[in-house]
């Protein structure tokens, strides 16, 4: 992790495991769809050199349905890059943010080449809390945004991980 904490300490900070909220909505503001989350976010310095980011989200709803996504990255040059079967796309400290609290990530979906996604996240001043937005474009136009609260509620993510995370497990029952 001490590659990325180097260059990109608020990227390095992410490491941990954070728990909240999403909260999808339609371009006119619609609620479309709501569920809790759990992300458990590594950092770490491969043997090989390079750092390395992974990061599994565990979505619940309220029907008591959960879904897994896993995905990691690299870090090359001034950010983390993210490819693999279904993105491709980046996330990396904006510079210009002189309180440096923000991230920006964006990608495209693999098999989707009108499709853009770009992320806002503003990480509190305790480093404790965040809050994201998702913007969601199809064809440069805006379909959909996602707001996210979350908050850490670990930084040993080596203490919450398993190896059931590094799988995609579409939404099913519990």
């Amino acid at each position: 992790m001490q590659i990325i904490a180097e260059k990109q300490p608020i990227v390095a900070d992410q490491a941990g495991v954070w728990e909240g909220e999403y909260v999808h909505l339609d371009a006119d503001h619609n609620i479309i769809d709501r569920h809790k989350s759990r992300l458990v976010c590594r950092l770490e310095d491969g043997p090989d050199g390079v750092a390395k980011l992974s990061q599994t989200n565990i979505y619940t709803w309220a029907d008591n349905t959960q879904e897994i996504r896993y995905f990691d990255g690299t870090f090359q040059g001034d950010r983390v890059w993210i490819k693999n079967d279904l993105i491709d796309g980046w996330t990396g400290a904006i510079e210009m943010d002189a309180t440096n609290r923000t991230i920006m990530v964006g990608w495209t979906r693999a098999h989707e080449p009108d499709f853009r996604y770009y992320e806002m996240i503003t990480v509190a001043e305790d480093g404790n809390a965040k809050n994201r937005t998702w913007h969601w474009y199809r064809k440069g136009r805006l379909f959909q945004r996602t707001v996210i609260n979350e908050n850490r509620i670990a930084r040993d993510w080596q203490a919450h991980d398993d190896p059931s995370y590094y799988t995609f497990k579409p939404r099913a029952a519990l």
